[in-house]
């Protein structure tokens, strides 16, 4: 066993001053081989908490510029405000034992970097994943998208209610230049009167039209989710259904419906003039009582959609016959959910305000993993990290933006979504690459930086 000492002058000094019965053994250990210690075990004080003991790794280490690390104990984080005593007495654990200490880099806070201002609240916002462009939808009847230097290069007019669902269909490549002649696809919903379009936005010309009316919805758009290949994507709705729609822009046809559609005038960003052709669903799944209010694909390869509604129920629907799989009730109204491509974990966000994460593989079932609190109210939007296996955010009436690792019960951040207007509530929170995206009632998009360690690795 190597003691203590051998750690360094400094915690010498710590461990001088306290007796045996004040210290207990503990053996670093880390994934992140760049950063790998002895596995000795080592005799530290108890009293130490998360920075004592990132000093001692960073002395180990011999780290000209101080790295902050993070600690885990059985998978979970040891809050940053507890000590190993603390720790050992919480969990009916002896000093005597060996305690083994996961340690992560610690990633940095997320920084505000950018806002975007709207003319009204800002209800949804859709970032690339392959590029710099990003979607909003707005109060004020108009999706837009931006480059993330803050310039709008298309404001889309065509809806008569709040855009309240907005996603890309077609996405820019990165290896493009967004000034090169690309034809982008994506879809706008209406959060009033159910009104679906899928629009083609050129990047040279930054012109938008409108290529097709999606027909079949009787109540508001609450939600749109592209599949994991492109072929297909799903709209979500205040009439209870689920409909799902082929993103082939030729598979249209003349808008038989009421003239509405005909007598429809893009607006001045659009090089599109007279009718616009319709869509027919290819499925319509029903299940759901009341408003279905939130909806996402596998984002790995597979068949299964994922919905969640006002009737307290999340769904599993198999996109090929168009049946419920399964179902599982919870205690409270499904707001938001989110699927991630890394660990294959739903998360949801609820009126409670309770996140909760949920395993789709279950053998059991749809069955609530883990549930966090943080928010003092609902929980309107959450989105995981797209590279990380443990970390995700989420937005809420409470005016927050909350940063989560599921390994802690707490959230490691906690950030105002609205510039300081308490009473201001988010509805939209993304996370694309290295930035987190959210819009809400300061009709604003603001950007925040999500760089960092690899506490989230």
């Amino acid at each position: 066993m190597v003691t203590a000492e051998a750690t360094g002058d400094r915690q010498q000094e710590q461990i001088s001053s306290v007796t045996a019965a004040d210290q207990v053994q503990v053996r670093f250990h880390t994934r992140q081989t760049k950063y790998a210690v002895t596995d000795a075990a080592i005799l530290v004080p108890a009293r130490l908490r998360r920075y004592g003991l990132s000093e001692i790794i960073n002395h180990l280490l011999e780290l000209s510029t101080p790295v902050p690390f993070d600690f885990l104990i059985d998978g979970k984080f040891l809050p940053h405000r507890t000590s190993l005593s603390q720790y050992l007495e919480s969990n009916g654990l002896s000093s005597e034992n060996v305690l083994e200490l996961e340690y992560v880099e610690a990633s940095l806070p997320p920084s505000e970097a950018a806002k975007w201002e709207h003319d009204d609240w800002v209800a949804t916002v859709n970032a690339s994943r392959t590029s710099s462009l990003v979607l909003s939808g707005s109060y004020d009847t108009c999706a837009r998208i931006w480059d993330r230097s803050g310039n709008c290069r298309a404001v889309c007019k065509g809806h008569r209610g709040p855009v309240k669902a907005v996603a890309w269909i077609e996405e820019a490549s990165a290896s493009k230049s967004l000034d090169e002649e690309t034809k982008l696809q994506f879809v706008t919903g209406d959060g009033k009167d159910g009104t679906v379009f899928a629009w083609e936005y050129d990047t040279a010309a930054a012109t938008t039209k409108i290529s097709y009316e999606c027909v079949g919805h009787a109540g508001a758009i609450n939600a749109i989710a592209v599949s994991h290949d492109k072929s297909q994507f799903a709209t979500a709705s205040w009439d209870s259904s689920i409909l799902l729609w082929s993103t082939d822009a030729e598979d249209v046809e003349e808008n038989q419906g009421d003239g509405r559609a005909k007598r429809r005038k893009v607006g001045q960003d659009s090089s599109a003039s007279g009718s616009v052709p319709a869509k027919r669903a290819l499925k319509r799944l029903t299940g759901h009582v009341g408003a279905v209010s939130s909806i996402v694909y596998q984002r790995t390869q597979g068949n299964a959609l994922f919905s969640g509604g006002w009737d307290h129920s999340v769904r599993v629907w198999d996109v090929e016959t168009g049946s419920g799989s399964s179902s599982m009730n919870c205690e409270r109204v499904v707001l938001a959910m989110d699927h991630s491509s890394v660990n294959g974990l739903l998360v949801t966000g609820h009126s409670d305000p309770v996140i909760r994460i949920w395993d789709p593989r279950a053998t059991e079932g749809l069955v609530v993993k883990l549930g966090l609190h943080g928010h003092k109210n609902w929980v309107s939007s959450v989105a995981w990290s797209p590279s990380s296996a443990y970390t995700f955010t989420s937005g809420s009436y409470d005016s927050t933006i909350k940063v989560w690792d599921i390994r802690s019960t707490t959230p490691l951040y906690s950030l105002s979504g609205t510039g300081g207007e308490k009473s201001a509530k988010v509805f939209a929170v993304d996370w694309a690459a290295d930035w987190i995206f959210s819009g809400g009632e300061d009709a604003e998009v603001r950007c925040f930086t999500a760089k960092g360690g690899q506490s989230s690795a």
